[in-house]
């Protein structure tokens, strides 16, 4: 039996609109012991960052603006971009997502299964309940012959790693 994936291993993008709810966020990590994160403000930055980052897990919100949670994990999944987005097309991943959301309403959370999310996590966020859909999202991750992750690809302006968490 394979051991459960350690925190400390799993490298986090957080994607969230609102500063202060991606501060909390990047604070919960923090102390669930996650050493490596990375930070977008919202799905376009979070697209450019996988070109140039290889990311484990992402946790999203749903509701962001111009483009939502929803619009963001269709094109992860498909490779795709929105406009102005550098590159223009990816190819497609299958990082686990986790969706974060104050409405868990039953129409969305069929779209999002749908269009592939690996979990939900309702606001306000306990943290316990994000270290076990992390980890049984880290589960998921597809690694490569030699034990890393799989490559996601190149990223650019507007995402950050975060420099609290080392």
């Amino acid at each position: 039996m394979a051991a459960a994936p350690r925190l400390e291993d799993i490298v986090v993008l957080v994607v969230e609109d609102d500063g202060f709810t991606r501060s909390l966020i990047l604070s919960i990590l923090r102390g669930l012991g996650v050493k490596s994160v990375f930070e977008a403000p919202g799905a376009g930055p979070a697209l450019e960052l996988l070109g140039s980052a290889e990311i484990d897990i992402i946790v999203s919100d749903i509701e962001m603006e111009p483009v939502n949670g929803l619009e963001f994990l269709k094109h992860l999944r498909a490779g795709t971009r929105p406009a102005g987005v550098v590159p223009p097309r990816a190819p497609p991943s299958q990082i686990p997502v986790i969706f974060l959301t104050a409405h868990a309403k039953a129409k969305l959370v069929e779209q999002a299964r749908a269009a592939g999310v690996s979990a939900f996590l309702t606001k306000p966020i306990r943290p316990a309940l994000l270290r076990d859909r992390i980890i049984a999202a880290a589960s998921q991750i597809r690694r490569s012959p030699s034990g890393m992750p799989s490559p996601a690809g190149p990223a650019t302006a507007g995402a950050s790693r975060s420099s609290g968490i080392s």
